[in-house]
């Protein structure tokens, strides 16, 4: 297959917000297409209306908006081979469906699931295997009887005995027995069709060449190959990833991993992190490397290298990587970033206010919000009356080092390397070091004694923050005096 016909997709049901795990196999898809060129498609399998979540297709959307996983085809953006949400696609499954009918594939079935349930019953407590039920198979003139009694039909694939072999990447050849299956259920007395015919045709239909999804999905395959060999279709590559596993062990639930996606943003995990750690959960790169840019993970991506294994949640780990990413990231690009920890405190800050902040917080925090919340607290009006700082401000240097500072400060570049050097500079001709300078010139900018290094907090605040604050302190100084 050339690279150019990699098509992937990502099909969730707009039941809830998405959570680690099934964000794991849309990472997967997007950076496997990516790799080789191809398309992401992203279509919402939403024909079960009574499990539907009004608010879930745009928290789906905005969640992979967030992670960077962009698309080629979508509800939104369209496509050609749209309609891209299966509830407005029903016509084209019953055409597919009617055909396999008209070729004697698939037939009408007028039975009743209670009568159907009776039945294999019966066949249980008989020793025969429950999935066989012929009765509708070969009807003639009783099909008309059974409308007239107000029947409506549901259409059935003819499941016959013999194996079902299929391959999955990651474990090989498989096979199953068709008389394990049944006559399986295409569309329903209701005209919905089920799961199985809705994802074989749509993947068809939309070209999709491999379908990456998580192992829950392998019991599906097998009647989803029957009805590829029906349609006379060739199927896609499977690739079935090992399940993600709470901390600990055991499923994912909300308390454990299955909380929406989107509660990591707020809690300030950077985006490309989260795609490297969850990444990582099914696959290890050649170089052996845990910190992965996005450009990394494109250009190594191998199914490969997916293990078999299932995954243990590690949120710590995530977490140090979000670290590594803010770390990574410029100044100018985790500003931006950081506007919508920041805004919403009231803080009013613009774009070089931030950029500065950035450049001196980045390096020792992991998550966002903790960016923000230094920031915040930096910028806001120092409060000077706590009785420590007032000692310091009341001290007999303070306010020569104040003084100090602002003459210092006045005219010196706006480097954070020489904010340092000019101001001990300044404090050595005036005969004012060590705390006696630095302690009353980082109350008056900050209202503490203690916090990041003194450079730092006036090159994050910029000149005429800082000259005004210390003004301020000063003239405190003087009317306490």
């Amino acid at each position: 297959m050339a690279e150019s016909a990699v098509r992937t997709r990502f099909a969730p049901s707009p039941t809830g917000e998405l959570h680690l795990g099934n964000a794991r196999a849309a990472i997967l898809n997007w950076l496997f297409a990516r790799h080789h060129g191809g398309a992401f498609v992203l279509r919402f399998e939403d024909t079960d209306v009574t499990r539907n979540v009004a608010g879930a297709e745009t928290a789906i959307l905005e969640s992979l908006d967030w992670l960077g996983l962009d698309r080629d085809e979508d509800p939104a953006r369209g496509g050609a081979y749209g309609p891209y949400r299966q509830s407005e696609r029903y016509a084209i499954y019953r055409e597919h469906a009617l055909g396999l009918v008209e070729e004697g594939l698939a037939f009408r079935c007028y039975c009743t699931e209670a009568e159907r349930a009776e039945r294999r019953s019966a066949a249980v407590a008989a020793g025969d295997p429950p999935g066989r039920d012929d009765r509708c198979r070969a009807l003639t003139g009783a099909a008309a009887d059974l409308e007239r009694e107000g029947r409506t039909p549901a259409l059935r694939l003819r499941v016959e005995p013999g194996p079902v072999e299929f391959r999955d990447r990651l474990k090989g050849d498989l096979a199953i027995d068709g008389a394990d299956l049944g006559d399986m259920v295409l569309l329903r007395a209701d005209d919905r069709p089920t799961y199985n015919f809705a994802v074989v045709v749509d993947d068809i239909l939309m070209r999709i060449s491999h379908v990456i999804r998580g192992v829950g999905h392998l019991s599906n395959t097998p009647k989803q190959v029957l009805l590829y060999r029906a349609l006379g279709v060739e199927p896609p590559e499977f690739v079935h990833i090992p399940t993600v596993l709470a901390e600990g062990g055991g499923k994912l639930s909300k308390r454990a991993g299955a909380e929406g996606l989107l509660n990591y943003r707020e809690q300030g995990y950077h985006p490309d992190a989260v795609v490297n750690y969850l990444s990582l959960l099914s696959w290890s790169s050649a170089s052996g490397e845990e910190f992965l840019r996005i450009p990394e993970l494109l250009a190594q991506i191998d199914l490969d290298r997916i293990g078999a294994t299932d995954a243990v949640l590690d949120l710590e780990k995530m977490r140090w990587l979000s670290g590594q990413h803010v770390r990574a990231e410029s100044p100018k690009r985790l500003a931006r970033r950081l506007v919508p920890y920041v805004e919403p405190a009231g803080a009013e800050l613009d774009g070089a206010d931030l950029q500065r902040s950035a450049e001196v917080i980045g390096h020792r925090i992991e998550l966002l919000t903790e960016a923000a919340d230094e920031i915040v607290g930096l910028f806001r009006e120092p409060d000077r009356d706590d009785p420590e700082a007032r000692s310091a401000l009341d001290a007999p240097d303070a306010r020569p080092a104040l003084g100090v500072a602002h003459d210092a400060w006045t005219t010196s570049t706006w480097e954070r390397r020489v904010l340092k050097k000019s101001l001990v500079a300044a404090g050595e001709s005036a005969g004012v070091r060590g705390r006696s300078l630095f302690q009353p010139v980082r109350v008056a900018l900050t209202g503490r004694l203690r916090g990041p290094e003194l450079a730092d907090v006036a090159y994050a605040l910029g000149r005429k923050r800082v000259l005004a604050r210390l003004e301020s302190a000063g003239a405190r100084g003087k009317t306490d005096g």
